[in-house]
């Protein structure tokens, strides 16, 4: 794919615009004619679109300027460029075992220079913030400006997968094999019960400890004390996708007392920002 070095800039309309179409003639490339591939790959670029959608609907709520609003929908558009590659690769999206899309995302960013462009100030906040998603914690000693962005976009990473994840929970009940290979995980009846736990305790839970779907499904409810901003968390609050998620899961103490966690958690988040 062709750069896009028009000399350094700070970011403005006509260079989102620019960045856009690269990226959709990017991810064009990636299909090729068969069903369940080519589902997989549209999967990942309907969650950018509505990624990139979100923080633009929700940026004002947010307080973003003009110029923050740009360098979010950025990172947006670019935090799962590796997600591509990734899958034509090893077929799967599981970076356990196979490669981390953040970073192979940035190396794909800089092959094609489509970031050398910009300002480097706001280059490298973008680029921290996409090297920085899909960690199990933000470092600690990052800078206000870098923060924000990383915080911006883990939100509504998180805001979308738990779209993502409500809309294929009936498929996969009746699909499970098919998500074996994207997700990593099989489906069994039980769950891991230090996952149930780390979510009622708050801890961060790494993607390695997840044996099954069920333990997927939990820590991305877990996810909660990780969500940084009203706004995000009252749209996970009003779309009903962890009520969702608790039907899903085995009709057990251990789920019943994270639902109610969940709700506390929720409400308790909101009233003290």
């Amino acid at each position: 794919m062709p750069n896009l070095i028009y000399g350094t800039e700070i970011m403005n309309d006509k260079q989102f615009e620019r960045f856009e179409k690269w990226f959709y003639d990017y991810v064009a490339a990636f299909y090729i004619g068969e069903t369940l591939y080519d589902d997989n790959i549209r999967l990942k670029e309907c969650h950018t679109r509505r990624v990139c959608r979100d923080i633009l609907t929700l940026a004002d709520k947010l307080g973003l300027d003009e110029q923050q609003k740009l360098v979010a929908r950025t990172t947006g558009l670019f935090h799962d460029v590796g997600r591509f590659e990734q899958y034509k690769r090893f077929n799967s999206y599981n970076d356990i075992g196979t490669i981390n899309h953040a970073l192979l995302g940035l190396e794909i960013l800089a092959a094609n220079k489509i970031l050398d462009c910009l300002d480097p100030h706001e280059k490298k906040l973008i680029e921290s913030a996409i090297g920085f998603h899909g960690d199990k914690d933000l470092p600690k000693n990052l800078d206000k400006e870098t923060e924000l962005f990383a915080k911006l976009i883990r939100d509504f990473d998180k805001l979308d997968i738990y779209f993502v994840m409500v809309e294929r929970l009936d498929d996969l009940k009746k699909n499970p094999e098919k998500y074996m290979t994207t997700l990593g995980y099989p489906a069994t009846d039980g769950y891991s019960q230090h996952i149930a736990q780390a979510v009622l305790e708050e801890k961060t839970i790494d993607y390695r400890d997840f044996k099954s779907i069920n333990d997927m499904v939990i820590g991305i409810i877990g996810w909660l004390s990780d969500i940084n901003f009203v706004p995000v968390l009252a749209e996970i609050k009003n779309s009903g996708h962890i009520g969702k998620f608790i039907k899903f899961l085995p009709d057990t103490a251990d789920i019943r007392n994270i639902a109610k966690h969940a709700e506390n958690l929720i409400e308790k988040k909101i009233k003290s920002n």
